[in-house]
């Protein structure tokens, strides 16, 4: 019920005017604090699934790491048996978030400390003299953790962007799940970063490994006629090569404006 606000009186829903003191009836436009405050929930709204997914990705890596998931046995199924466990991958719903949270996170630091401990506390050697910087570790290691997650989300777009080329299903669940799980090897390989140089070659070859497991897992989870395999596998590691040399180059240059001074020091 409206009121008039010269006299009083009762106001029905639809008048303009008073009928006792013929008062124009005007509508109150909301004020400033209430139309922040609207904003401000929208903004909320907005802002939520991201918090939401930030919040699972955490629980994600909480629980890989305190073994309430299957990280291990994955790890060890899809190294030792690759196409029956690609045959199990293929039976679960992709989760980007505990994807990446949950399994190339926390195997991504698997390289990412060793590249801590080998430049910052043990030290390389450069022409029979033995350097070590704890800054330069530092650095190390967020570019192996960096490179690694954003790299594994940039293989699984490759592998998604070509797959219609080579008569595949476009999915990005199914990429990511495929981009993910077949760089299992380098990722457990990256413990050689701690010896040598030439226990460093290893990694590469061990790379190799990870390569048949893209290619046993392409048919499976992209549904890839068996004949178009070898096209989209060379094609995809083509294309990782570029995006590989230019994230790197990224990486470093950005960390290296932060670690400069440390890597002057140490080197």
């Amino acid at each position: 019920m409206k009121f008039c606000q010269n006299c009083g009186a009762k106001l029905e829903q639809e008048t303009k005017f008073c009928a006792v003191c013929g008062t124009p009836i005007t509508t109150t436009p909301p004020s400033a604090p209430e139309e922040a405050v609207i904003r401000h929930d929208q903004v909320n709204k907005q802002q939520e699934p991201v918090y939401q997914q930030t919040r699972e990705a955490a629980d994600a890596f909480k629980e890989a790491i305190s073994g309430k998931t299957n990280l291990i046995q994955r790890v060890i199924n899809i190294i030792t048996k690759p196409k029956d466990e690609w045959l199990v991958v293929v039976g679960e719903q992709p989760n980007v978030i505990r994807l990446i949270g949950g399994y190339a996170f926390v195997l991504a630091l698997i390289p990412a400390i060793s590249g801590l401990i080998k430049y910052g506390i043990i030290g390389v050697s450069f022409m029979g003299i033995a350097n070590q910087s704890i800054s330069a570790g530092i650095e190390t290691a967020l570019i192996q953790l960096f490179s690694a997650v954003i790299g594994v989300y940039l293989l699984a777009w490759v592998i998604d962007m070509l797959a219609p080329t080579f008569d595949s299903q476009k999915n990005f669940g199914r990429s990511l799940q495929l981009a993910v799980y077949s760089s299992t090897p380098q990722w457990i390989a990256g413990i050689f970063l701690l010896f040598s140089v030439t226990a460093s070659l290893l990694i590469l070859l061990i790379g190799l490994y990870a390569i048949y497991l893209l290619a046993v897992g392409m048919p499976i989870l992209k549904k890839t006629p068996q004949d178009k395999v070898v096209g989209y596998v060379a094609l995809t590691i083509i294309s990782m090569i570029g995006i590989s040399f230019f994230l790197a180059l990224i990486l470093t240059s950005i960390l290296g404006i932060f670690f400069v001074e440390g890597l002057g020091s140490g080197y």
